[in-house]
């Protein structure tokens, strides 16, 4: 149990209100906040939802826990901040009066607002053990509360401040929705109804339906006329008029919709504005199908490709692709939550996938991606360029200023691999032609020293080292190595003569060998450093003592800038889901790693991360890593003596003084480049930074986002931070907490 509590922990982290004073004149502070930048999109997407008191303010979710606001419908997006919601992909917002509730975790929240702020309902605490997935009310003198909590719905009078059981049934709520005086439930293979305000509930049966489980519902009431939906798993679409007393069934599992073309399969979710009975949206992974007589006739209405439009299908596309669609060629499917529609009216319909997002306003005639700007194509620069309208939903690992043209910057992502742009940030383009299916993700470049516009890239088709999910051993499809550009980052080639089948994730240059024979070094993630003296044309191994027999999870290869000596780092192995049974730790290499030393042996470090060497004094290192079960590891460590000692400088018990959980993951350690005493630490709660080399710390509240990877600094304005995260996309402002 306490190995999945800790595990459960690690993809729940409630933001850290923590902080340790650090120092800031009032000179030092820049008025403003962070902004947000990058590509836009390429991530999945969940809950979209419209308000029907003012259509144009808009919300969506992510599974990298952000969620975010439009107050022009779609136009541009902000993140809320972490602090008032997140972690809300599981259940669609309810909108109910001038108040909004959802889930943040496993809390439920309201807004008055439109989204900015967010107070907990009934002190955040209700009735349920399990988190809400469905919200409904029904219109009183104040309104009634419905949430559905695993196989339970519970109601409350008061605006959610005491609540009462409802129902439980066998399985988990799938569907809860209200139309007129009635509230209907779908739990496992069940619909209950309850038409006296939450107390009495009464089952309904539905014909037919051979104990299949039904997947969603939707309701709609004007006068005394009603219409309920209920979608059944492997058997269809079901319809009721008379709140549940008979059933039809409108839709088989194989039929054709009414324009004879398009094949209903899989049928998933139901959706419609309550306030009428004509109109309703049905999807599946990759279709949408909407009625406009009550559910006599279907018609496809949401088609991007051949999932959609059959090749015998006369009815064309009608979606504008996003950038992902058409740089990366991504397949889509529609996530789970990811169908909606406006409660008030039936045109605005809103549909996310695991990379898009597309919002149509004309009843579905029309879908528009609603995720980036299109800039367009430049003259004597390839490729599309995109700007970002703050929807970021990506990882990214590092951001990079190119040392010959200060116009030209980079970001290295997971999952839609690199980015460039050449108008210091305002706008990108996808960069990872030539990569191949290691294109997946970039973990970091180097610039040759000399040579403009040559590049090189460590590169993987997988992605997320050294997160939880990506530190088990390699599979035999995980692949990678180095690729290198000749022109900005534009295009890219593979060199990899040598490298063994395994993700590359860092690559590095000694910029004291020859310039037309450079010296390169490459962390092989389960295999060891590798090492090349032809420009990455050829490579050897270069591993004898460093890592574990058990362990060769190299993550990280750095060289002293002052001395030349070789540094690398080597992270987790978790085998058997959540056993760290071998440690990793930091090597160094005085003989162009022919030989390797350990410098943390003692320490037996469950998961170590990234580490980072001071410019000047080489007997100063700081060594980051997260804590892994059964062992309260996490932070960061320094030595001041070479490795022969290290002080744990920030530990898992101070991240916990203002709130827990106090388990931390640890990401990059970075040293601002004008003072190399002030430290920046990446972790799973936010960026955190000391003045004093370690000493005091402080925590960015500054950034909306919870998770944070690595920094980098501005060359022309050092105290311009550009901060990498963990799914937010790059953040940009000040370098210092305000």
């Amino acid at each position: 149990m306490k190995n999945l509590v800790y595990i459960l922990i690690h993809y729940s982290i409630y933001i850290l209100i923590i902080s340790f004073p650090v120092r800031v004149t009032s000179q030092d502070k820049l008025p403003g906040e962070f902004k947000v930048l990058g590509l836009g999109g390429a991530g999945g997407m969940y809950t979209p939802s419209s308000s029907p008191a003012n259509p144009d303010f808009m919300l969506v979710s992510c599974d990298m826990s952000g969620s975010y606001r439009s107050l022009d419908g779609g136009k541009t997006w902000e993140m809320i901040h972490s602090s008032e919601l997140h972690s809300s992909k599981n259940c669609r917002p309810m909108f109910v009066g001038n108040s909004i509730y959802w889930i943040s975790g496993g809390q439920l929240r309201s807004s008055t607002d439109e989204g900015k702020s967010w107070s907990p309902v009934a002190g955040g605490k209700g009735p349920w053990s399990n988190n809400v997935s469905h919200l409904a009310y029904l219109q009183d003198n104040v309104p009634i509360l419905f949430a559905g909590a695993g196989s339970s719905v519970y109601f409350s009078k008061d605006g959610g401040r005491t609540w009462e059981n409802g129902i439980k049934g066998t399985g988990d709520v799938k569907g809860l929705t209200a139309a007129g005086n009635a509230v209907y439930a779908a739990i496992g293979s069940q619909i209950f109804r309850n038409r006296d305000k939450g107390a009495a509930w009464e089952t309904i049966n539905i014909p037919d339906t051979k104990g299949e489980r039904i997947t969603g519902m939707a309701a709609g009431s004007v006068n005394r006329n009603s219409v309920v939906y209920a979608v059944v798993e492997k058997e269809g679409l079901f319809r009721s008029k008379d709140q549940g007393a008979t059933w039809t069934k409108l839709l088989s599992q194989g039929d054709q919709t009414s324009d004879g073309t398009i094949v209903v399969s899989n049928l998933s979710d139901i959706l419609m504005p309550g306030n009428q009975t004509d109109v309703a949206y049905i999807n599946n992974r990759h279709q949408v199908f909407k009625t406009e007589d009550g559910g006599t006739s279907w018609t496809s209405v949401f088609r991007m490709d051949s999932y959609s439009n059959p090749g015998k299908s006369a009815l064309p596309f009608n979606v504008e692709k996003s950038w992902v669609q058409t740089e990366l060629k991504w397949g889509y499917y529609i996530t789970d939550f990811g169908l909606g529609i406006n409660p008030a009216d039936p045109d605005i319909a809103m549909v996310s996938t695991q990379g898009d997002l597309y919002i149509t306003k004309d009843g579905g005639n029309s879908w528009n991606q609603v995720m980036n700007e299109k800039v367009g194509v430049m003259a004597g620069d390839p490729g599309t360029r995109y700007r970002s309208i703050g929807l970021e939903v990506t990882s990214s690992w590092n951001f990079y200023f190119d040392p010959f043209d200060p116009d030209r910057y980079y970001i290295a992502y997971t999952d839609i691999g690199f980015a460039r742009s050449v108008d210091r940030g305002a706008t990108w383009i996808h960069s990872a032609s030539g990569s191949g299916n290691w294109g997946n993700t970039y973990y970091n470049i180097a610039f040759d020293p000399d040579i403009k516009g040559k590049i090189y890239a460590a590169a993987s088709n997988r992605h997320d080292i050294p997160h939880w999910t990506h530190i088990n051993p390699n599979s035999p499809q995980h692949e990678g190595g180095v690729v290198v550009s000749n022109d900005h980052g534009a295009s890219w080639e593979r060199i990899n003569n040598g490298l063994p089948k395994a993700p590359c994730t860092w690559v590095e240059i000694d910029p004291a060998s020859p310039k037309n024979q450079r010296t390169l070094y490459a962390a092989m993630f389960g295999e060891g450093i590798y090492k090349s003296t032809d420009n990455g044309k050829n490579w050897i191994k270069k591993s004898k003592g460093i890592g574990y027999k058990d362990n060769m999870h190299v993550l990280q290869v750095q060289i002293h800038p002052k001395t030349g000596t070789l540094y690398a780092s080597v992270t987790a192995r978790r085998v058997n889901n959540n056993q760290f049974p071998v440690p990793g730790g930091l090597w160094k290499s005085t003989d162009g790693g022919e030989n390797w030393t350990d410098l943390t042996a003692s320490l037996q470090l469950r998961w170590p991360t990234y580490f980072a060497l001071h410019p000047t004094n080489p007997d100063i290192i700081y060594f980051s890593a997260s804590t892994a079960p059964q062992a309260d590891q996490g932070g960061l460590y320094r030595t001041t003596d070479g490795g022969k000692n290290w002080e744990r400088i920030l530990k898992d018990a101070d991240f916990a003084k203002k709130s827990s959980p106090s388990y931390v993951q640890a990401s990059g350690v970075k040293l601002h480049p004008s003072n190399p005493d002030q430290i920046y630490l990446g972790s799973s709660h936010g960026i955190w930074v000391s003045t004093d080399a370690g000493k005091k710390w402080n925590w960015f509240n500054d950034i909306p986002f919870k998770s944070a990877q690595n920094v980098a600094f501005d060359p022309k304005d050092p105290k311009l931070m550009y901060v990498n995260t963990f799914g937010g996309g790059v953040w940009k402002g000040y370098y210092l907490p305000r």
